[in-house]
């Protein structure tokens, strides 16, 4: 039920939702000074959420900053990746894999792991389908393990977890998977995207995880200030506001209950 709750209620907080309820809401309005203000806040919303400037300063504020890897000399037992939009849902055959907008949350630790800076690789991540509500890659985890074998990764290496539909879970049953494989002590690595370690870091310890965040997927661009940029709104920006919403907004539930 927190899962299905969650999730409707991100949706609520999409800067599109709120620029859209806010304009109908001025089309019946039938108080002409409040249509006026309500008409204005949601270009002034719809502005801020889609400047690039804006949004990537805000990402660049919240992200956790890359780690080198050359930094780490010492290698880690386990670099556990976190499931989530790394394989796009497409239908295909069985030989077929579609990797999506997150999928540098295994290509860093395939890196990583060819470098010789992780001994074994753990992919967390069950189905997050909701059926009537979302529609979701079904089998996340089979795909990114295909994939690394496929890309010169022994199986024996790879360890799975797919019960999992969020971050809090995935600690807690990562750390089970660590636990029978006699790895609960292990030297860890997580890997997820930049946006999303905080939480990531916050769950894990919760869970009795010692870990050392490796981020990925970074947004928050390296690029100068142009007018463009710092005047044009842009739709790719307007998805990155709800995504960073929607962190901001799951990290402090997850810190008001406890999780993390």
């Amino acid at each position: 039920m927190f899962f299905i709750l969650s999730k409707i209620l991100f949706y609520l907080v999409m800067p599109a939702f709120i620029v859209f309820a806010g304009l109908v809401y001025a089309v019946f309005s039938k108080n002409e000074r409040r249509k006026k203000w309500i008409i204005r806040c949601s270009l002034l919303c719809l502005w801020a959420c889609s400047n690039t400037t804006i949004v990537r300063e805000a990402y660049r504020a919240w992200e956790i900053p890359a780690l080198d890897p050359a930094t780490i000399t010492e290698p880690y037992d386990v670099g556990i990746i976190l499931g989530g939009g790394m394989i796009l849902n497409k239908e295909g055959t069985g030989s077929q894999v579609f990797v999506h907008e997150t999928a540098d949350r295994f290509i860093q630790p395939l890196r990583l792991y060819k470098m010789g800076k992780i001994k074994k690789i753990l992919i967390s991540g069950g189905t997050t389908d909701i059926g009537f509500l979302r529609r979701d890659v079904r089998n996340e985890s089979e795909k990114v393990a295909q994939l690394l074998v496929e890309l010169g990764v022994p199986k024996e290496d790879i360890l799975m977890e797919s019960k999992s539909k969020n971050t809090r879970e995935n600690a807690i049953f990562s750390a089970e998977v660590l636990k029978e494989n006699g790895l609960e002590n292990s030297k860890i690595l997580l890997c997820t995207s930049a946006w999303h370690e905080r939480r990531s870091v916050g769950c894990f310890e919760k869970a009795g995880l010692k870990v050392t965040p490796f981020s990925t997927d970074f947004r928050a661009e390296s690029i100068g200030y142009t007018i463009d940029q710092l005047l044009i709104p842009r739709e790719r920006w307007l998805y990155y506001s709800y995504s960073l919403i929607r962190e901001l907004l799951g990290y402090g539930i997850y810190k008001v209950a406890g999780y993390c």
